[in-house]
């Protein structure tokens, strides 16, 4: 098998193997690969990828009274 019958071979089968996989399984995928591309950025890159909502700074704990019984 030639270098371009083989990569045509691979992407016809993945494309049967996606085609008899759900949606759930589909977008299951597509996450974990997704995840797999962005653990190669640093985290002040991913930091700047991120939309405002899903940067959490961390909060003070603030003293209070003492809660007994």
């Amino acid at each position: 098998m030639t270098e371009h019958e083989r990569e045509e071979f691979i992407f016809d089968l993945a494309l049967h193997m996606l085609n008899k996989t759900s949606k759930a399984g589909i977008f299951a995928h597509a996450v974990d690969r997704i995840c797999d591309l962005l653990d190669r950025n640093t985290d002040e890159q991913l930091i700047r990828m991120a939309p405002d909502n899903l940067i959490v700074q961390k909060k003070k704990r603030k003293k209070g009274k003492a809660k007994g019984f």
